[in-house]
């Protein structure tokens, strides 16, 4: 989520992002129940749902490689020790802000090429000129592709970091509240802003993520919601789609609360996977609203400094 955040972007779908379904979601009130300066959470939820919104560009920034082609490649950084990462050619690295180390060995793939077809010598002579007017196209091998680890940050164009805190959160105390572990990013889809695996508690987040908080509170939501045993207990007829929409709701209202950016961008992700669902805005808030605040108010909980906590 794929924020592999996985989106609604053809191109990138989260399903690439190896999104499975940890520990089922409790009725619970929003952060600061009982205070007079609560965020009106389920007015929040509305505005995701309904509000307009769009969806990043960064869900189409890399070339959406062929199945074996992608396992080729897997096959080639596994041969070499190195790990599945992001592919892009040489150029395309550029474009985006990173240039190839000097000693980098290039990835091979297959490209399609369009050539000129040879005519028949009778079909030739009764139509002259139909040698240059026939295309074919055929597959040829070529070096020219690279791993994120390949490449490194032109000047000026570090990516934003986890790192990147509020005063009242804190990621690193969330997850280590909440027993997930963030691991090293393995996906070879440079769309895939992040993925989770709920049932082992663990998220990755991609290095080249345009918005790597927002991505890293998807990837927990899903990990707190959507375990095969959360399924079970809670929603076990819960369809990817509508899976995306809780996620991303859950990141939605915590950047919201938080002073996060990205609320546009996720009301887009949030509404393209609600209208692939068949679900109503309405019917979501009504079935879903108690999910996806029980997991905010977690999450914020857990990322809070203890003298806050203790205050509380």
């Amino acid at each position: 989520m794929l924020d592999l955040t996985t989106t609604p972007n053809t191109r990138a779908t989260q399903d690439e992002a190896r999104l499975s379904p940890s520990r089922s979601p409790e009725a619970h009130q929003p952060a600061g129940e009982g205070k007079t300066d609560k965020p009106p959470f389920l007015a929040m939820l509305r505005d995701a749902l309904t509000q307009p919104g769009r969806v990043a560009a960064c869900y189409s920034m890399f070339h959406s490689y062929s199945l074996s082609n992608a396992l080729w490649v897997a096959g080639q950084l596994w041969a070499r020790g190195e790990p599945l990462a992001p592919i892009a050619s040489f150029h395309r690295w550029r474009e985006l802000g990173r240039v190839v180390k000097k000693g980098s060995r290039a990835l091979m793939m297959s490209m399609p090429v369009t050539v000129k077809a040879k005519a028949d010598a009778k079909s030739a002579d009764a139509n002259p000129g139909t040698e240059d007017e026939g295309r074919r196209v055929i597959f040829v091998v070529r070096r020219n592709w690279f791993a994120l680890h390949h490449t490194e940050p032109m000047e000026g164009a570090e990516p934003q970091t986890l790192e990147t805190q509020t005063p009242d959160w804190n990621a690193e105390r969330a997850l280590a509240a909440l027993e997930i572990t963030r691991e090293d990013f393995q996906h070879y889809n440079g769309n895939v802003q992040g993925y989770a695996i709920p049932n082992e508690r663990r998220v990755a987040v991609s290095p080249l993520a345009v918005n790597p908080i927002k991505t890293l509170l998807h990837e927990i939501a899903h990990c707190l919601l959507h375990s095969d045993q959360a399924r079970i207990e809670d929603a076990a007829e819960l369809t990817q789609s509508l899976a995306e929409v809780e996620a991303e709701s859950v990141a939605y209202l915590c950047c919201a609360v938080l002073d996060l950016p990205g609320l546009e961008e996720s009301r887009g992700y949030v509404q393209g996977w609600l209208a692939r669902s068949g679900c109503t805005a309405e019917a979501f808030t009504d079935q879903h609203a108690r999910r996806v605040l029980g997991a905010v108010d977690k999450i914020l909980k857990a990322g809070k400094p203890a003298t806050t906590e203790t205050e509380a």
